[in-house]
């Protein structure tokens, strides 16, 4: 599968980190700043790296557009996601994934026939690795009204946590969650799959959001 990164920065990099460890993907970064496409070829050196605007038709050309499966747009701000996302589409990649942060432009994504819009969230490259799989955790979160959120946070950040199961870490944290993967040496596990959590791991969980308490106006 030939996916194409549209940002390099964390949620790219996060990105290019998953996909790297698996051969079934081929990748592609565009990225606009130089010193970030310089860092990126040295800390991914199997990703090929364009260097440009994602916007322009003549970048995506350059990336390959026309031989790409899913075209990812993870840049810093939605404008540029959704005109990068818009000029893919139109170069008939099968797959268009953007994220979009801001209420007003997420109207607009919805007008312009992707397959996915992401709503901000520091887990967004387990998001997308799910959608890819076939299994969108949180369309069915939305779909089923559940008052749920992704989130994440590290073991280290977290010191009572390392050593423990990763199933049974629920009564750490303040609100009910759910572990979903625990990111090791820039590898996705799922919980089950290991047994104590070290210092340096990642926990991507679901949460329940409180809800906001109304005032006597019902506000």
């Amino acid at each position: 599968m030939k996916i194409i990164i549209a940002g390099g920065d964390k949620s790219g990099q996060n990105l290019m980190k998953f996909f790297q460890d698996n051969r079934d993907y081929e990748v592609t970064v565009i990225e606009s700043d130089a010193k970030t496409c310089e860092w990126i070829s040295e800390a991914f050196p199997e990703v090929d790296i364009v260097w440009g605007n994602a916007n322009h038709p003549s970048i995506l050309k350059e990336a390959k557009a026309e031989e790409a499966d899913v075209f990812i747009a993870v840049i810093g701000d939605d404008q540029s996601n959704i005109l990068s996302a818009k000029a893919a589409k139109k170069m008939g990649i099968s797959k268009v994934i953007a994220r979009v942060t801001d209420p007003a432009y997420r109207e607009l994504a919805e007008l312009m026939d992707f397959d996915d819009i992401l709503d901000p969230a520091e887990a967004v490259a387990a998001e997308i690795v799910t959608r890819l799989q076939g299994v969108d955790f949180v369309r069915l979160i939305q779909d089923l009204h559940l008052n749920v959120e992704f989130a994440s946070v590290k073991a280290s950040e977290k010191e009572e946590i390392i050593g423990k199961n990763p199933c049974e870490i629920n009564e750490y944290f303040k609100d009910t969650i759910q572990p979903m993967f625990l990111v090791r040496e820039e590898n996705y596990n799922l919980p089950s799959e290991i047994e104590s959590i070290a210092a340096n791991d990642e926990i991507i969980y679901l949460f329940r959001r409180q809800k906001k308490k109304r005032n006597i106006l019902g506000l």
